[in-house]
């Protein structure tokens, strides 16, 4: 601050001096002449008060977004209120212990709907015909497929010719790609009985005499 001071005093001196006052101005004379170039100078005698310094911010402050809006959800009711748990568990089970939805059909513990719209959906007959695929050189792993069960559960369309093409020999069908979830494992291993347990119930001879 003495820099600042001594600039100021050499300023004044040298504008006095110009305007040819010298040390013989008076007091009241030299505020005048201050007050031209200082406009804030205090009268003789008073002191000017100090004024904080505020810097300005160099960068306008960043955008605040408003909050977003409140959304109150409503909880789900659902139109019935069923114990699907406990249903299940009054199903008959086979033996590596998932549901025999087979056996729960035959015994009318479960009646299948032809669709779901009522008003659009049609029964269809059902079809007693059992399909026999037997790999080359080996009987043991012979597949009975029967569509009696499938077709009380399912409508044809359902897997002709999208997953099945209605032609013998026209699928390769094998166990790898049914564990990768083609042919048969587009239900079975997920809605239906597990292919890794229920080997004996497709594969007939693995179950022992009949």
């Amino acid at each position: 601050m003495q820099w600042r001071r001594c600039i100021n005093r050499v300023l004044i001196g040298t504008l006095l001096a110009a305007m040819g006052l010298g040390t013989s101005c008076t007091t009241e004379t030299r505020h005048k002449i201050l007050t031209v170039v200082f406009e804030d100078m205090p009268p003789p005698g008073q002191e000017q008060p100090s004024k904080p310094f505020v810097r300005k911010p160099r960068r306008p402050p960043p955008f605040k977004p408003p909050p977003p809006p409140m959304i109150r959800v409503t909880a789900y009711k659902p139109a019935f209120n069923t114990d699907w748990k406990a249903v299940l568990r009054k199903l008959p089970k086979y033996a590596a212990g998932g549901i025999d939805w087979v056996t729960a059909l035959e015994a009318g513990d479960i009646k299948p709907q032809p669709g779901i719209d009522p008003e659009h959906a049609q029964e269809q007959p059902v079809l007693p015909l059992d399909v026999h695929l037997e790999p080359p050189a080996q009987p043991l792993f012979k597949v009975t497929f029967p569509h009696k069960p499938h077709t009380e559960w399912l409508a044809c369309a359902n897997c002709h010719p999208k997953i099945f093409h209605m032609q013998a020999g026209a699928d390769p069908i094998s166990m790898e790609k049914i564990f990768a979830g083609e042919f048969c494992g587009h239900c079975h291993g997920k809605v239906a009985f597990n292919v890794t347990t229920g080997c004996p119930r497709c594969h007939l001879a693995l179950a022992g005499p009949q």
